[in-house]
């Protein structure tokens, strides 16, 4: 079962924020969805043949050229945090 503290830890890997009083909600769906999985990895699938792509794409590749670009200053014009003309992110790893 997930507990409300797993949703927490979810929401904030996920940068979201998350209320209080939905916690229990959330945990519940989250809950839903691994027991669904878990029926799912429990079916006999030996009667079934490896997975056959019908339809085939191909990708065309293309020539790397240089273009133009906006400039820095432009770039960064919106940025809510800059830094040495660079755009400044909160840490992300531990």
């Amino acid at each position: 079962m997930v507990t409300k503290e797993e949703v927490k830890k979810i929401y904030y890997l996920a940068n979201l924020n998350v209320k209080e009083e939905e916690l229990s909600s959330i945990a519940k769906k989250f809950d839903d969805v691994l027991v669904f999985a878990n029926e799912i990895m429990e079916l006999d699938t030996s009667s079934c043949s490896g997975l056959e792509i019908v339809v085939e794409h191909n990708s065309p590749l293309r020539e790397d050229v240089v273009e133009e670009s906006i400039s820095r200053e432009d770039a960064l014009l919106n940025a809510s945090d800059k830094e040495y003309g660079y755009f400044r992110l909160q840490r992300v790893v531990k």
